[in-house]
């Protein structure tokens, strides 16, 4: 009895201690350290130190065994002051020379223009489970580069983070404006020091970035700092370059025959859009905006280049042309680094040099802030928030070995939208019965989006933007009979409302579909009513009919 109580005992502490190593994290910053310090001449340093013990392979294998750096060496210089490893056993183990490998970033690879930008590869040596890493670097700006102190700072990490000190260090006559977001704060302690105040921020227990995903931008944990009285943003907006002479020859030749202002606008969205390559650069990571001239006989530009060009060939073409940059409505100040969006205004329409099936920024109304350039420099700008709406319509012909569909589709988004849901395809059947189902948009409205839904939610959930969407089939069901009983399935809750329906009419089956998401972002407390609305919507129940064949 004795012996068996001490087996079950070992297996019961096996098994505790097994679930206790599956509970813990891949990996846990101990310490993290951002310090940044503005000089009244306009260079910055920027201090970056953290402590990462790995718990896994994963973490040393996947997530953490590299440390990657982005910098320009004309303007900055990169001093690493220590990268070591130490191990569970103390031993400590550094960075070999060899450890440190210069590469140039990915998204510079086709634009010659920033192929003076380095991405440092750090690779951590020495790794093991238990084993702690160390790595502290410097990173200097010289006078010149940063117009301004721009922080828009991520206070959180795929591991959780222990302790965490934000820290900026300017001269004393200076004023900092900052806030923060998605995480409750204290104010900043600040000290004095030879003419220079530094304001610190204390951060602990951070918790890892949840793994849920359509996460909205508000919950994430940010810090905001500016020593540009918060307008940096504006700033930033007010020195783009705009040169109307520099297209004139292009756009003569590029509109020749067209003469709706409408369709000269979408001729150079067109252009800009399909012939000038798009380069992801990080915004404050290029000294300044290339002229639209250079931009053009390069071929390619960063989103910020391309607007600035676009509104240049616009100017040139006599239409109006306005910039307009998107920041996170919680963005304050706003901080250039959090851009989420630039267009060009013009004749009332809200164009993008990226992409052109771009969404309407009314659709980001009630998430987003926006600013305008204008004669009289840059200005706070309302946009009417608005949903969307997506009407589908079909009639289908169910024959003796295929379905014919014909339909129509109304898509606020995209006036010119064809239906992609039409054509003939074929019906299998099996024992006598045929399962038909209905056909929907594969490249519009909510099915597009392919959301994923977990059964519980920790953090407000974002959808693309509000949405009403409606799908009406008239079925002609030839030689079969319905075996699908008729149905009317109506529901509503705090994220929106729904009605399924069926009804036959002799020889005529009509289904009727139609989903409101009345809010782009869904609280936690709202996320089961979402996922009940969407999961009615994609039950196969309500969009297959069973069908008898003759």
């Amino acid at each position: 009895m004795d012996i068996d109580m001490k087996k079950y005992t070992a297996i019961l502490l096996g098994l505790l201690a097994a679930f206790a190593l599956q509970a813990q994290p891949e990996a846990v910053f101990n310490k993290l350290i951002k310090q940044y310090t503005w000089n009244s001449d306009g260079s910055m340093t920027y201090h970056y130190r953290k402590e990462v013990k790995l718990n896994t392979h994963m973490a040393f294998n996947q997530l953490y065994g590299e440390t990657f750096i982005i910098y320009n060496k004309e303007f900055q210089t990169l001093r690493i002051n220590e990268c070591y490893t130490r191990q569970a056993d103390g031993t400590i183990v550094k960075a070999p020379d060899n450890a440190f490998n210069e590469v140039l970033p990915a998204f510079a690879v086709d634009a010659p223009a920033y192929n003076h930008l380095t991405e440092m590869v750090i690779t951590h040596t020495g790794l093991e489970i238990g084993a702690t890493i160390y790595l502290d670097y410097t990173l200097t700006t010289g006078v010149g580069y940063y117009p301004f102190l721009d922080v828009a700072e991520t206070l959180e990490e795929h591991a959780p983070v222990t302790e965490c000190e934000v820290s900026i260090t300017m001269p004393a006559d200076d004023k900092l404006t900052c806030g923060i977001s998605g995480v409750d704060s204290k104010e900043p302690t600040t000290h004095t020091e030879n003419d220079m105040t530094t304001y610190t921020w204390q951060f602990r227990n951070l918790p890892a970035i949840p793994l849920e995903s359509h996460r909205a931008s508000e919950a994430v944990p940010m810090l905001f700092a500016s020593n540009a009285g918060g307008e940096n943003g504006i700033a930033w907006l007010s020195a783009m370059k705009v040169r109307p002479a520099d297209c004139a020859r292009l756009v003569d030749k590029l509109l020749q025959g067209i003469t709706s202002p409408v369709d000269r606008a979408n001729a150079i969205q067109r252009f800009v859009v399909n012939n000038i390559s798009t380069v992801n650069l990080p915004v404050l990571l290029s000294a300044d905006i290339r002229e639209p001239s250079v931009v053009l006989s390069s071929a390619y530009g960063t989103p910020a280049e391309k607007a600035a060009l676009m509104a240049s060939m616009l100017l040139a073409a006599n239409l109006d042309a306005q910039i307009l940059a998107a920041f996170p409505i919680h963005a304050m100040p706003i901080a250039v680094g959090a851009l989420t969006d630039i267009r060009v205004r013009t004749g009332g329409r809200f164009l993008s040099p990226v992409r052109m099936d771009a969404p309407d920024p009314a659709l980001r109304a009630t998430r987003d802030q926006f600013w305008l350039t204008g004669d009289d420099g840059v200005n706070m700008v309302q946009i009417v928030k608005r949903s969307a709406r997506l009407a589908c319509s079909a009639q289908i012909t169910l024959g003796k070995d295929e379905a014919t569909v014909e339909g129509t589709v109304t898509d606020s988004e995209d006036p010119a939208a064809k239906p992609d849901f039409t054509g003939k395809t074929p019906l299998q059947s099996s024992a006598g019965y045929t399962v038909y189902t209905l056909p929907a948009p594969r490249h519009q409205g909510l099915d597009a989006w392919r959301l994923t839904l977990g059964s519980t939610r920790t953090q407000p959930y974002e959808l693309p933007y509000a949405l009403t969407e409606t799908c009406d089939y008239t079925i002609d069901l030839g030689g079969r009979e319905l075996k699908t009983l008729p149905f009317r399935k109506e529901w509503s809750g705090a994220a929106g409302k729904i009605c399924l329906s069926l009804q036959r009419d002799g020889n005529k089956v009509t289904v009727h579909r139609e989903i409101e998401l009345t809010h782009p972002v869904i609280s936690p407390e709202a996320y089961a009513d979402l996922r009940a609305l969407i999961l009615l919507w994609q039950d196969d129940a309500y969009r297959t009919l069973i069908l008898k064949d003759k």
